[in-house]
């Protein structure tokens, strides 16, 4: 009975996840909280993931990770491996190559978000798709990922699961003997098939906005018979249109964005609204405003201060499932929506009621700097001005030195890997690379609280031995005696939780399983450990199967079906690698 409810249980959550209705860390807060409720789980067992040195270790790894991206020596570099740009299938080599060496000792999504920006304003430069660039960033970074223990948090969350269990640790190399394989036919994938299938888009969608402003603004001049004039924006009925948004107000040459409610209408006031021609009727309907037939000049809009930004919405956002009403942006972020655009098309409609999802891609007029909004955590800030002065110190090295250093001790086993990292985070604080400041910045809370309750629901099928039913049911689709037929369906059912939940939820609940399967297939448990991590980390069939896929998202203009057309072939090259690679280091040899 007690397995029943807790499948039943998993089942629940999985489809709620699925159906976006709420945050993924709060449908498993819930689904905790409900199985503590009827006895399954203790309070222990609900926190033990909050007291997992793998964890510790992954908030550490943010830390260092940022610190590295802050110098902006990642940038500087790699605005000199992408050359001139005269052959686009050689720039993307020199990329590819370069991350794949960058990524196996630092936290992926700083890498993706660091050089997105930086890809975007090159590209423009030179006249290349951007589309052609950054799926391929994101898949690298995954696959390179896999060479070290430290590459991905999914990594770390499998060392903190083997602690758990009382199993022994991987190497910080354990991983490469198949991360390293799968990195260069992944690559060669990715210059050749990949390449072909990738769409082609050239501009952003700032360049968009900016090149034809009237596509997404409606310019509009008060005259002497407003009826409204010298009353508020709220007073005058200008703030709760139906279909369109008042986004700024030029008055006598000067920019005001994003516009009060208690801001008064002057007469010769040029009004902006977001919306298209086909809304622009309910303004005429308005006495006293007259319509512009020329080209919007967006310097009547933005300037120094109220600048216009690219902005991507991550999962684990709270702006997800809100409206841009409801989420109040205007006077928590600093400014105002122009464009959302989701699976490469412009939504319709009133913007402040639209329900923003993961992967939205935003372009928004803001007062707020870009390093502002960054820190803020709900956005990823998409903007060339991001890059740093030139100048160079001691402390853009630092930190890339320290990490050295940390993975050399550590590989010799002369201390701990979280001691090793523990240490170079205290020398950044020391030496002020990094700031008490920054740590909300550096860590992703969302993510850690995420892998922390993941543990406890892969606890409650321990508890209940719905591991080993789960393991049994497997076995009997399979059998006993067909041990590569049995990985490949592990995999794959890893790899298609990885798809619908987070890669640390996939990782979690399939790993009590393996435990069990070990010991009943007699196969080797470190086997087939590594075996789901690759699984629940090397998912490119969905935006939303790593968080760097989501990154490039909007930026690279891609549709949801990109995705498919590329990464499907690439989990399917991973899955075939991985498996007969593990096989045959651990049981034929």
């Amino acid at each position: 009975m007690q397995i029943a409810i807790v499948l039943i249980t998993l089942a629940v959550t999985f489809v709620l996840m699925a159906m976006e209705i709420t945050t993924p860390n709060a449908i498993i807060l819930c689904a905790l909280a409900f199985l503590m409720l009827i006895g399954i789980l203790s309070p222990d067992d609900a926190l033990e993931g909050f007291a997992n040195d793998g964890l510790a270790t992954i908030g550490l790894m943010y830390i260092i990770a940022y610190s590295i991206a802050k110098s902006n020596v990642i940038t500087r570099f790699f605005d000199h491996v992408l050359g001139n740009g005269k052959s686009e299938k050689r720039s993307l080599l020199r990329l590819l190559t370069t991350v794949s060496l960058f990524s196996p000792f630092m936290n992926n999504t700083p890498i993706v978000s660091t050089l997105t920006p930086m890809v975007q304003k090159w590209c423009r430069k030179k006249h290349l798709s951007i589309s052609k660039f950054l799926i391929p960033l994101s898949y690298i970074t995954i696959l390179s990922g896999l060479i070290t223990v430290i590459g991905t948090s999914t990594n770390l969350v499998a060392q903190g699961l083997l602690s758990k269990y009382h199993l022994q640790q991987f190497g910080f190399f354990d991983f490469a003997v198949i991360g390293i394989p799968i990195t260069i036919v992944g690559g060669l994938y990715l210059l050749t098939i990949g390449y072909k299938i990738l769409p082609n888009y050239k501009s952003s969608n700032v360049d968009n906005v900016m090149q034809s402003p009237n596509d997404y603004l409606i310019e509009m001049s008060v005259n002497s018979e407003f009826p409204h004039l010298n009353q508020t924006i709220n007073a005058a009925g200008l703030r709760n249109l139906d279909h369109v948004f008042l986004v700024a107000i030029n008055r006598d040459g000067q920019q005001i964005v994003p516009v009060s409610d208690d801001l008064t209408v002057k007469a010769g006031d040029k009004l902006y609204f977001t919306g298209s021609v086909k809304e622009v009727n309910d303004l005429l309907q308005i006495p006293g405003l007259q319509p512009s037939h020329e080209k919007i000049d967006m310097v009547d809009v933005t300037n120094d201060h109220a600048h216009i930004v690219e902005l991507s919405i991550p999962d684990s956002s709270s702006l997800v499932n809100q409206t841009v009403k409801s989420a109040n942006f205007r006077d928590v972020y600093g400014g105002v929506i122009v464009a959302i655009h989701r699976d490469s098309a412009k939504l319709t409609g009133q913007i402040g009621q639209i329900n923003l999802k993961a992967g939205d891609d935003l372009v928004a007029i803001t007062t707020n700097e870009p390093e502002q909004l960054k820190a803020m955590k709900d956005l990823h800030v998409f903007d060339e001005r991001l890059a740093k002065s030139n100048k160079k110190s001691y402390k853009d090295f630092l930190p890339i030195l320290l990490l050295v250093a940390a993975i050399i001790v550590s590989t010799m086993g002369i201390v701990d890997l979280f001691v090793a990292l523990s240490a170079v985070c205290v020398v950044l604080f020391l030496t002020k690379c990094i700031t008490v400041q920054d740590v909300p910045r550096a860590v992703d809370m969302n993510v850690l609280l995420l892998v922390a309750s993941s543990y406890g629901l892969g606890l409650a099928m321990s508890n209940v031995g719905a591991d080993k039913y789960i393991d049994k049911s497997l076995t009997l689709v399979t059998g006993a005696a067909n041990p590569i037929l049995y990985m490949f369906l592990l995999y794959f059912i890893t790899n298609f939780l990885t798809a619908l939940l987070s890669n640390a939820a996939a990782l979690s609940l399939m790993f009590p399983v393996v435990v069990s399967a070990a010991k009943y297939m007699n196969l080797p448990v470190m086997m087939l450990a590594m075996l789901i991590t690759i699984a629940a980390t090397a998912d490119f069939s969905t935006p939303i199967g790593y968080q760097t896929n989501l990154i490039v998202y909007g930026p690279g203009h891609y549709k949801f079906t990109d995705y498919f057309k590329v990464g499907i072939p690439l989990n399917l090259i991973c899955m075939v690698i991985c498996v007969f690679t593990s096989y045959y280091m651990y049981v034929i040899v």
